[in-house]
């Protein structure tokens, strides 16, 4: 079996021999890992381009997030993007792509970070497949977009389909999960940035290896498992050190090919008469079915939330979290409903009483309860 170094090539698994190579059995522990259920990781994908092996995540139902070496010609030996496009095949519902391919969705086109360097290691090893056809049928998994929520001493799970024993031995193509390990300063262990990487010690026996690269790191962030970072390389042994590439820092790319996985970064980045807010293009306030406009139903309001308070009728409004003072857009405070959730409403309306107090919490009692009426989306 041809290996690429997990060092130099930054983790593609040639599987040249592969299948021969398969156990009869899959392992009951992958580098310290376990194996996994179809049904457990859904989102997570095998990726065989050509004679070799990356893992990917579905991220929206036409787009699957992977490293930038899975897909990057000059690493994969092949002559072209549209080579690398044309060889690679996507496994959904299967954790052993060897032996049990499952449903095989073929690419519509691949990408890498344009700025991706495989001999310079450590930034931007991101890269995208589109699917020829969407999946309907597996939730994609949300991403991270913002670097506090993922801070050294973060604990993930790891999930790929990458070699079983270090140096890139065993077996290869099954999944498996490498749960609670905690992200430690790359500095430390001589591999890069944090503002840039999630870096693991693998001096425990356990972590990644080759076949695993462009795989998820999943960590808990509000109650939902979140991709923070995506597989990128290691040293030659699988036996020192794994990093991940953070997804966080790599949401200019994300832009350009996914933009509604990324969302806005700026009112440029949205239509007429939108404004950008919490990466959403919204209507803007106080514009006809803008925040702060009256309406009379949910469907008067861009948002589809139309609330009501005692002293000043009803306008279009966005849930917020009366706790966080950013979750409404400048010039509108969050009203509290019910316990931490409130509708942003607009700073003063309906509220100055004959001592001149004001602010959210003035407005909260001079107002009420805020009624918040939703409207399914279609």
């Amino acid at each position: 079996m041809r290996m690429l170094s997990w060092i130099a090539g930054a983790g593609v698994l040639a599987l040249a021999s592969a299948a021969s190579a398969a156990p009869s059995d899959p392992p009951a522990s992958i580098i310290g890992g376990t194996t996994t259920t179809v049904d457990q990781y859904p989102s997570v994908v095998g990726l065989i381009i050509g004679s070799n092996l990356c893992t990917g995540t579905l991220v929206t139902p036409t787009w699957v997030l992977t490293a930038a070496h899975c897909v990057d010609p000059a690493v994969l030996g092949m002559a072209s993007q549209e080579a690398v496009t044309a060889s690679l095949r996507v496994h959904f519902k299967t954790v052993d792509v060897l032996r049990d391919a499952g449903m095989v969705i073929n690419a519509r086109a691949t990408f890498k970070d344009p700025m991706f360097d495989e001999k310079h290691l450590g930034s931007n090893d991101i890269g995208l497949v589109q699917l020829m056809s969407p999946v309907t049928t597996i939730v994609p998994s949300p991403i991270n977009l913002t670097a506090a929520m993922a801070p050294v001493g973060t604990v993930v799970t790891i999930v790929g389909f990458g070699s079983t024993q270090q140096s890139a031995g065993g077996s290869v193509g099954v999944e498996f999960e490498l749960k609670n390990r905690t992200s430690v300063s790359c500095p430390t262990l001589g591999i890069g940035s944090d503002a840039n990487l999630l870096c693991f010690s693998q001096a425990d026996s356990k972590g990644t290896c080759q076949g695993d690269s462009g795989g998820p790191s999943f960590a808990t962030i509000g109650g939902k498992s979140v991709v923070v970072g995506v597989t990128s390389f290691g040293d030659q042994q699988c036996a020192a050190f794994g990093a991940n590439t953070r997804v966080d820092a790599e949401q200019a790319f994300l832009a350009v090919h996914v933009p509604e996985l990324v969302g806005c970064l700026s009112d440029n980045d949205c239509p007429l008469q939108r404004t950008c807010f919490a990466r959403r293009c919204i209507a803007d306030p106080f514009s006809q079915s803008g925040i702060g406009s009256v309406c009379s139903t949910s469907s008067d309001c861009d948002s589809t939330i139309c609330a009501e308070s005692s002293q000043d009728g009803k306008r279009c409004a966005l849930t917020c979290s009366v706790s966080d003072s950013a979750s409404c857009p400048s010039g509108f405070d969050c009203l509290r409903a019910n316990g931490d959730v409130g509708a942003c409403w607009p700073n003063g309306a309906g509220c100055c009483d004959a001592s001149g107090a004001g602010g959210p919490q003035a407005m909260v009692l001079a107002l009420g309860l805020v009624a918040v009426v939703r409207r399914k989306r279609r």
